[in-house]
């Protein structure tokens, strides 16, 4: 599968300015830039860094000049968005933003550790995040 169709595919969590879901959008819909959105639509993502405390040495990535979004750009260890309609939930109730267990966000770390860097589920114990 090609990253365009990913961008077609993948659905965001839209939120409004008070970090409520309130819809969904293609990962491509939400970061066109339009005179309506100028700044893309209002979407949830994450960063992951990877920090090795024993070396303190920290995983650093260069996009691929191929990636639709900031290509070539040196970034996080991994970022993405979790997901509607994903096996393992990734959407988070607003109590669990509130108190910061984020579950969800957690599994889409995770999931895009394994897709990104081959990192096996499990092997990254949820509450290391």
């Amino acid at each position: 599968m090609s990253q365009s169709d990913f961008m077609e595919r993948d659905t965001v969590l839209v939120l409004s300015d008070n970090d409520e879901v309130i819809g969904s959008a293609s990962k491509k819909e939400s970061h066109q830039f339009t005179p309506k959105n100028p700044r893309g639509i209002l979407h949830r993502a994450f960063s992951v860094f990877l920090y090795d405390l024993s070396t303190q040495e920290l995983l650093l990535q260069q996009r691929a000049s191929t990636k639709i979004t900031f290509p070539n750009v040196w970034t996080n260890t991994c970022c993405s968005h979790p997901l509607h309609g994903m096996d393992v939930n990734e959407v988070d109730a607003p109590e669990d933003v509130m108190d910061g267990t984020v579950k969800g966000v957690k599994a889409a770390a995770v999931r895009k550790l394994e897709h990104e860097l081959g990192i096996p589920v499990g092997q990254l114990p949820m509450d290391s995040f």
